[in-house]
């Protein structure tokens, strides 16, 4: 191949890369409903314009994109079908997608307008989200009711995909007792408890999250196995625990208070149990390729840097802070590797 060649499809994979059309296309038909109006049955365009209260010019002009993107089909003139991307934009899709899209949900909105300030956070090596909104992270969430519901019924739908996943991939085998510490509404710790019948749990998160947790548990099943604290992780926990499940918690703090949070949970768990951490792990040296988990880890890398200067870890520094909370390493679980998500386990005692 030519250096003109190589020149070229560089200057096209960059520029495809770049666009912000892409992403807020993909935001427009989500936020319009059309994924799931599409796979509802509406094939036709001027229809699908009358009910997503489009203009319908606007509107086959953003089909025509995302024709080219593969969420959807066009078998004639003004005939939409879904493509082979669209059902991973409906609604209803386990991945969660649409909910992560859509410009109607305020933690979308805000997450969207923080990115653009990313080359100020890579300046500065800060979370921009004071800067921007007037509040820290988790101060905007407890001020602002509406941004506080759309976050957490964006964590419920993360965990409900997760859930079945821990349930699956840990060996819960002599395990009696399971403590889900920062657990939110339930879904990860209910999951676990409908998998594994033996096992009986505690739900650790702060009071008002947890005093919505009664429908979920009651939904699975568990709720009279299940024991529902109210309080923060950087307090002393519930003891007497075989293992203490944290999920997605440790990429949201940085390294001094993550260590302050293993401490607590080695202090509940009993002499040869475990801490398990759901969270992802970033490779110890970037690589350019192709792996799915790789990249979806490495964005949320980001996202830690913008919202909460914290950051996602490594297997080693994942390793090192649990060292320093005086646990030691009990090995690296593949759960969701396409998500880059793994169960990163450390030994009590």
């Amino acid at each position: 191949m030519s250096t003109r060649d190589t020149d070229r499809d560089a200057v096209i994979k960059v520029a495809r890369g770049a666009t912000l059309f892409t992403p807020w296309a993909l935001r427009a038909a989500v936020t319009l409903g059309l994924p799931d109006l599409v796979a509802g049955g509406v094939d036709d365009l001027a229809d699908l314009a009358r009910r997503s209260g489009a203009d319908v010019g606007a509107l086959r002009r953003l089909v025509r994109y995302l024709v080219l993107l593969e969420v959807f089909r066009a078998p004639a003139a003004d005939r939409v079908e879904l493509g082979e991307l669209g059902a991973v934009l409906c609604s209803g899709h386990p991945a969660g997608l649409a909910k992560a899209l859509d410009q109607r949900e305020a933690f979308a909105r805000r997450g969207d307008e923080a990115i653009a300030s990313l080359p100020e956070a890579v300046r500065t090596g800060k979370s921009v989200w004071t800067g921007l909104f007037g509040r820290g992270f988790w101060d905007d969430l407890a001020a602002d009711a509406v941004l506080g519901r759309s976050f957490d019924a964006a964590m419920a739908a993360h965990a409900a995909t997760l859930g079945p996943e821990v349930a699956r991939r840990y060996d819960w085998s002599g395990v009696r007792h399971v403590t889900d510490v920062g657990g939110g509404t339930g879904h990860v710790l209910a999951a676990v408890l409908t998998a594994h019948p033996g096992l009986t749990g505690t739900l650790v998160d702060l009071p008002a999250t947890v005093g919505a947790a009664d429908p979920v548990l009651r939904a699975a099943g568990v709720a009279d196995r299940v024991t529902v604290a109210g309080g923060s992780f950087f307090e002393p926990l519930p003891g007497g625990t075989d293992v203490c499940l944290l999920a997605n918690i440790l990429h949201d703090w940085p390294d001094e208070d993550a260590v302050t949070i293993l401490r607590r949970c080695r202090a509940a768990v009993v002499a040869g149990g475990q801490v398990v951490l759901v969270e992802r792990v970033l490779d110890e040296v970037p690589a350019a390729g192709d792996d799915p988990g790789q990249f979806v880890a490495s964005q949320r890398d980001l996202a830690m840097l913008l919202l909460l200067d914290a950051a996602e870890r490594t297997e080693a520094q994942f390793a090192r802070l649990g060292r320093e909370a005086g646990l030691r390493p009990g090995g690296v679980v593949g759960l969701l590797p396409e998500q880059g998500l793994f169960l990163v386990c450390f030994d009590v005692g």
